[in-house]
């Protein structure tokens, strides 16, 4: 049996790895490994496809991380688009983001006029002051600490258990130093006893306290770090807090409705898209409306078939709900 393999789906799905012919035919394996001139005479075919051996046809997908129908046809615009792009030093990011960051791109653009791409361009800079600021604000702490160590020392005398206190400061001080330079951001290492001092990095790390301790600092009024929408966890596996940029205007917008907020967080309706004239507090009623109505009908309703459900398991038990759900149980209560 043989597969058909496009010669420009092949080299388009190479060059993707920024690999040349012979590294792709080292990365095949095993009972699938595709020898180098094969790849070249795949490569080399003109106006047609390659009828391929399915074993040849599975190494070369496998390897690429693509299916055997994404080298059977031509690339698309897209991809001949990207291909060029990549020419001029133009790499794309390929990643998924959650509902709520995705939105706070949105909000930071109509906040603060800064665009999206610009935005991703600018991440990695921002990241870097961020940290370096981190550090620096540590660096600080341990100078305080030793300070308040070594003013402790003079008043407690030769108090053993004075000296043992400021000891114990200046050893933690010192460790601390040594996390810094190695630019532990968040904590991860640490002594093993300071768990049974109670360091729980599921609640703290160096970084996110930081990162609270600036926005507190500078009064970020449009950045939240708690609220309805939190799940009281870390937004990233390595410990970044969960945020909300423009909870107020949000709050404001959405009139605190379940369903115009979440038209805003699945991308139904954008900022810019709200008709100016259904802005302000007397047009909320019309506003709200406006906004719920951009969500797909049957989508809408699943999400009310979802909601009763909820409810209706949960019933008489004493069980916390999310505000989502408090409303709209008041909502029947009301009625």
């Amino acid at each position: 049996m043989t597969t058909a393999i496009h010669p420009d789906a092949l080299k388009y799905f190479r060059d993707r790895k920024r690999w040349t012919q012979e590294q792709l035919a080292e990365a095949t394996k095993g009972k699938n490994k595709v020898s180098l001139p094969t790849i070249k005479r795949i490569e080399g075919t003109k106006d047609c496809t390659y009828p391929a051996n399915d074993r040849i046809a599975e190494g070369l997908a496998k390897a690429l991380g693509v299916t055997l129908d994404d080298l059977s046809k031509p690339p698309t615009d897209e991809a001949e688009r990207e291909a060029s792009l990549r020419q001029f030093g133009y790499r794309p990011l390929r990643t998924m983001l959650d509902a709520e960051t995705a939105m706070a791109f949105n909000m930071v653009q109509h906040i603060y006029g800064i665009p999206i791409h610009s935005q991703i361009v600018m991440a990695p800079l921002f990241a870097a002051l961020l940290a370096e600021g981190s550090l620096t604000w540590r660096r600080e702490r341990v100078a305080e600490i030793e300070d308040a160590a070594a003013t402790l020392m003079t008043l407690g005398g030769g108090h053993f258990s004075f000296a043992n206190s400021a000891y114990r400061a200046e050893d933690g001080a010192s460790y601390e130093k040594r996390c810094i330079e190695n630019r532990d951001l968040f904590g991860n290492d640490v002594w093993d006893d300071v768990y049974d001092l109670g360091y729980d990095p599921s609640q703290n790390n160096p970084f996110a306290d930081f990162i609270k301790h600036f926005a507190s600092k500078v009064d970020a009024k449009t950045v939240s770090f708690e609220g309805d929408w939190s799940t009281s966890s870390w937004k990233t596996s390595e410990g970044m807090p969960e945020y909300r940029i423009g909870a107020d205007l949000i709050s404001e917008l959405t009139g605190e409705d379940p369903d115009a907020e979440y038209a805003l967080l699945r991308g139904h309706v954008r900022l810019k898209d709200i008709p100016g004239d259904l802005l302000g507090s007397e047009k909320e009623v019309e506003r709200i409306a406006w906004i719920i109505g951009r969500i797909p009908e049957d989508e809408l309703v699943k999400r009310k078939t979802d909601r009763d459900e909820l409810m209706s398991l949960i019933g008489d038990f004493d069980i916390p709900v999310s505000a989502e759900n408090s409303d709209e149980a008041k909502e029947d209560d009301d009625a």
